[in-house]
């Protein structure tokens, strides 16, 4: 379930939401309790345009909150729950639990809702247990939540792809010339702006840009992207996104991979935006390169 929140998105909102996904997706075996690792938020795009500046640092700032909540629970949380069974004559091996982290660090990434689904004031939060991103652990097995900013049984809807608690997610729709979405103010049927000509696994392909707005990756389940690269894992499920200001026809690129995005060899930075001239040369984690051309 998912309510309309009132007032403006804070950054301790995005944290509330983030370890409460972590509680709910805790994974039990034997001894130990392995811990989601990787944390995918998308925003309304509206809410995001504040955060848009500051993103490193409330990427930063939630890791920081994760790194404090997993050292609780090994530490803190342990050390009563010993005591308390040792009190009522239980053995203390029951709370010998080990909370686990998978991968060497936390990914945390935050991004617009690009597809119009969230409502001012939502937070949507993916979780993985993870792992080296290169290893692609767990690539079948996404997990989809959605959490307000504040509950309101008397304003909930159901999200429309969702169950009440947790959605499964839905594969990725991927197409070289994808069927048209969102208002139509956001393209224009038949009219390319732009050609983006690459080759990958499948040889060489021209994309033609309709849409203000174009992901581009290697998708895969829950990651829609327009011009899906059949190429090596370094370049990012959701890898960058094009952007075209319909008022002045101008172009720019956002770099939202582990690996990196280059234009004409120089790095546009991780979370970060730079504007495209008319042909440039897009690399994707230094394993692809997509020649771009204005029409």
């Amino acid at each position: 379930m998912t309510g309309r929140a009132t007032g403006r998105l804070q950054g301790d909102d995005l944290i509330g939401e983030v370890l409460r996904n972590m509680e709910e997706g805790l994974f039990r075996i034997r001894r130990k309790t392995l811990v989601p690792a990787i944390y995918r938020i998308y925003l309304n795009s509206e809410d995001y345009e504040p955060f848009r500046d500051v993103v490193p640092f409330i990427a930063g700032e939630i890791r920081t909150a994760l790194d404090e909540k997993l050292a609780a629970w090994n530490g803190t949380h342990r050390k009563r729950a010993s005591a308390l069974l040792g009190k009522i004559g239980m053995s203390e091996a029951l709370a010998d639990t080990e909370y686990v982290r998978l991968s060497d660090a936390w990914t945390v990434e935050i991004y617009p809702d690009l597809d119009g689904k969230l409502q001012p004031g939502e937070i949507e939060v993916y979780s993985e247990l993870g792992a080296p991103p290169k290893s692609e652990y767990g690539a079948g097995s996404l997990t989809r939540r959605i959490f307000p900013k504040n509950e309101d049984k008397d304003q909930a809807r159901d999200a429309p792809d969702s169950a009440p608690t947790a959605a499964t997610a839905v594969p990725a729709q991927t197409s070289e010339h994808p069927e048209p979405v969102g208002d139509d103010k956001d393209q224009t049927i038949g009219l390319a702006f732009a050609y983006l000509r690459y080759a990958d696994e499948q040889g060489p392909k021209t994309f033609e840009v309709t849409k203000n707005q174009v992901v581009i990756g290697r998708g895969g389940r829950s990651y829609w992207v327009d011009l899906k690269l059949e190429t090596l894992p370094d370049v990012s499920r959701e890898h960058c996104r094009i952007r075209r200001d319909p008022e002045t026809g101008r172009f720019s690129i956002e770099d939202v991979s582990q690996f990196g995005t280059a234009v004409n060899g120089k790095p546009v930075g991780r979370n970060a935006s730079a504007d495209l001239p008319p042909r440039a040369t897009l690399s994707l984690a230094g394993v692809i390169d997509l020649q771009w051309e204005l029409a």
